[in-house]
């Protein structure tokens, strides 16, 4: 099992940085991460299958994935709860007899979801959304 810490820039209509926690298993394709916006009191998980994860060299292997994400936004005068879909690509490299990953992916995460601001209730919708990750994830 592989847990880590992920760092995470969201080019969109609303970029926004973000940490996150990230676990995997080599007994099954999903990752799962825990987000959390850095700028804003905001909470998410995105789960990703990895459905290809094919090794190119000794210590690389490359991965597409698909996968979902929900989440949401409390904050003073707004709400906003999400879901959408993944699609994605990236790569992780192993050190330390494939013990530590480092890893990157680049993810297409179209979104729609409902806010509340101002005590009016609006959609949302967000097909710009391309979270962009790098992290560090130890195995045991």
């Amino acid at each position: 099992m592989g847990l880590g810490g992920v760092f995470s820039y969201n080019v969109s209509t609303v970029s926004c940085a973000e940490a996150a926690f990230s676990t995997r298993s080599d007994e099954s394709p999903w990752c799962v991460f825990f987000n959390s916006q850095l700028n804003q009191n905001s909470i998410s998980i995105y789960l990703d299958d990895w459905f290809i994860n094919e090794r190119i060299a000794e210590h690389a292997d490359y991965f597409v994935l698909w996968g979902m994400s929900y989440g949401a936004v409390f904050e003073s005068e707004k709400s906003e709860f999400d879901m959408g879909c993944r699609f994605g690509a990236g790569g992780d490299f192993f050190f330390w007899n494939r013990r530590l990953e480092f890893f990157m992916q680049l993810v297409w995460n179209p979104y729609f979801g409902v806010k509340k601001e101002d005590g009016k209730l609006s959609p949302v919708f967000r097909p710009v959304s391309f979270p962009c990750s790098a992290g560090l994830r130890l195995w045991f």
